[in-house]
């Protein structure tokens, strides 16, 4: 085995990142993956505690990692954070995960105006105004990778999330727009779809399995498990390296098995 050219394409030494919504759950397990693969990530939230407390996790991997408190709901901060970033990093970004997203638990004919206004507001308009201003950087370089985390039910819908489900609908036909958009540039866009996930977005959902040591047993999917957010992490991780650098406009399903629940 060659493990000098495995080393080569999977290197992302002194490759920078940002991972929106990186201070907990999937975003998380995205950012200590890219860290762990020598990348310097960037994470963005909401919550200044956990920032701050896994901006200091990805410090100690041997990165040169920050965090920073930025709403998604909010064009100005997301518009201030990348200033403050560009400024910082010498107008430099190689790799965009936007992760950020919020969910809720509810039919379509029970949704709320406020349901709407938040979720669109952030799993939508945050993403993509992160992606418009991540791809002022990558245009000037001719090079870049942007991953959109969408979820297993823009492929298979679920019901009981019906506005949840038609947000990520939607991000993944931003992906394919904007992997057409942005390939003379020779940036790079994909999503990722994860399925049942520990996280905070997961562990909100109802369940029948009530009891915190029952989370992770799931008998009803193939592989027996929830799955962690470095099952999602490393994956991205790849993703954004040389050993896929075909690959634009697609979507990787990484869910345990989810969607064969119905077979």
């Amino acid at each position: 085995m060659n493990m000098d050219y495995i080393k080569r394409i999977f290197c992302l030494d002194g490759k920078k990142a940002i991972v929106t919504g990186g201070n907990s759950g999937i975003g998380m397990g995205i950012a200590k993956s890219l860290a762990n693969l020598g990348a310097d990530v960037t994470i963005i939230g909401r919550d200044p505690v956990s920032i701050e407390q896994v901006a200091g996790e990805l410090a100690a991997l041997g990165t040169k990692s920050k965090g920073y408190p930025v709403d998604l709901m909010k064009r100005e901060e997301i518009d201030g954070f990348f200033d403050r970033y560009y400024g910082e990093n010498d107008g430099l970004l190689d790799i965009l995960v936007a992760n950020a997203g919020i969910s809720v638990m509810k039919r379509a004919l029970d949704t709320t105006n406020e349901d709407m206004d938040r979720l669109f507001n952030t799993n939508l308009k945050g993403t993509l105004f992160c992606c418009r201003r991540a791809a002022e950087a990558m245009k000037k370089q001719k090079s870049g990778n942007i991953v959109i985390t969408t979820s297993v039910n823009a492929l298979y819908p679920l019901p009981p999330q019906a506005l949840y489900t038609g947000t990520k609908i939607a991000q993944e036909a931003l992906m394919q727009c904007l992997a057409v958009d942005l390939a003379p540039y020779g940036i790079r866009v994909n999503t990722i779809a994860p399925g049942a996930i520990v996280s905070n977005l997961g562990r909100d959902n109802p369940s029948p399995r009530k009891r915190e040591g029952d989370w992770k047993k799931a008998p009803h999917l193939p592989l027996g498990r929830i799955g962690e957010p470095e099952d999602i992490g490393d994956v991205v991780a790849c993703m954004v390296t040389d050993a896929f650098r075909y690959q634009t406009g697609s979507t990787v399903l990484v869910d345990g098995g989810l969607r064969l629940r119905n077979v």
